[in-house]
């Protein structure tokens, strides 16, 4: 088993705060949830070569916080050389997951992912039911909270989102994050507030969807891949199968946030964050949706929405899922000229293909994402206090 290090002992403090479970459910919760769990039974990974050596030394934020990082398909080249280049400066504890070993580059780099092929086989060949490598990408996630059970949270993200580190060490690491539609905005100096009532979306990157009445037939029309809800094969009617298996209470809880009314949850999983308190129960749940071939965008969110307990806000991330270049920082700094904010966003490349149509990385990435880690703590006030290894480069990328 590949194990990683952990850098101190963790204490769950479950605050009494106004999201503290209220007491006529809190019972029932803790049963469903295992927030009783006795953290002495908590496996201690042994250090591996997992554990990544930080440049900046003053940096502690994300110290038991363990980064999960997937592969949909094995391309690892110098997408996960350039992310670890980057991201182990904040992160001392990266997973890197994936279909495939890294074994074409030598023995010193076989151990650098760990390996999950659960259903990642890729046939785009039949237009009435698409394959794609990561339609059950959500198994990797249950693999890494399944091996690693000791961290007092997992920030899940792919190699191909870029991760503003300002802003999330901004978050509070005992609650879940996502851009829920019932979210709870994050404090943004840059935006000139240091509280937000509620989601304005005027503000915001979009929230995820709320699925339609599952009791309709949304596959009577469907004519081949368009949206998941529809998709005889990993939409709505599949995922249904698993929704009933959860427990009633969590059920009940969802159908609240949505008037009384039965729906799923669907959108982008490339950015989610489980406090580890809500780690067995989040897994629980999700096992139910591997079970049947539920799409990871409908899977991973509705569980997010089933576990987190009532009167718990999930902190909304400002994550933007975009289609059209620029899929580099200069997106961010775009997003910022315009009045939003970028928490994090996909698509981010580390390198693109050249004339002759093999791709190719790109290093001048690491430094122009470095910059944008300095201007973003200026930005929310950290000024130089937030450490950046800016070494002796000093471009940035247009």
């Amino acid at each position: 088993m590949t194990s990683l290090v952990v850098l101190g002992h963790i204490v769950v403090v479950i605050s009494q705060n106004s999201w503290a479970i209220s007491s006529d459910l809190s019972s029932i919760w803790q049963k469903i949830s295992g927030l009783s769990k006795d953290r002495s039974e908590c496996r201690v990974p042994e250090s591996s070569t997992l554990t990544h050596a930080q440049t900046i030394t003053n940096y502690t934020h994300f110290n038991n916080v363990l980064l999960v990082v997937f592969f949909s398909h094995p391309r690892y080249d110098a997408n996960l050389d350039f992310h670890k280049e980057v991201y182990a400066d904040y992160f001392p504890n990266i997973v890197y997951i994936g279909p495939a070993t890294r074994e074409d580059k030598g023995f010193a780099h076989s151990y650098d992912v760990l390996v999950d092929s659960f259903q990642s086989e890729e046939d785009l060949s039949d237009p009435l039911y698409y394959r794609m490598a990561g339609r059950m990408a959500h198994h990797m996630l249950y693999t890494a909270l399944r091996e690693y059970d000791c961290y007092d949270g997992y920030l899940w993200v792919p190699f191909d989102t870029l991760l503003n580190v300002p802003r999330l060490q901004q978050f509070n690491q005992s609650l879940f994050w996502y851009h829920s539609p019932w979210g709870q905005p994050v404090p943004n100096l840059a935006l000139g507030d240091l509280s937000e009532a509620g989601l304005n979306m005027g503000r915001h990157a979009p929230p995820a969807m709320i699925s339609p009445d599952p009791t309709l037939n949304l596959t009577e029309t469907w004519r081949g891949w368009g949206p998941d809800w529809c998709d005889p094969h990993v939409g709505v009617s599949v995922c249904m199968n698993a929704f009933h298996k959860v427990p009633v209470e969590m059920r009940e809880h969802l159908a609240r946030l949505n008037g009384g009314q039965t729906r799923l949850i669907g959108g982008s999983a490339d950015t989610l964050y489980v406090p580890g308190r809500h780690r067995r129960a989040f897994m629980d749940v999700l096992a139910l949706f591997l079970e049947t071939d539920c799409f990871l965008e409908i899977a991973t969110p509705t569980t997010v929405h089933l576990v987190v307990p009532p009167g718990e806000p999930i902190q909304f991330v400002d994550h933007w899922w975009i289609y059209q270049p620029p899929f580099n920082a200069s997106f961010v700094r775009q997003k910022w000229a315009e009045g939003y904010e970028v928490d994090t966003f996909h698509t981010f490349h580390w390198g693109e293909r050249g004339e002759d149509g093999v791709w190719q990385g790109d290093h001048g990435h690491v430094a122009d994402v470095r910059h944008l880690l300095r201007e973003s703590a200026h930005r929310q006030g950290m000024g130089d206090a937030f450490p950046v290894n800016l070494g002796n480069d000093d471009t940035t990328l247009s």
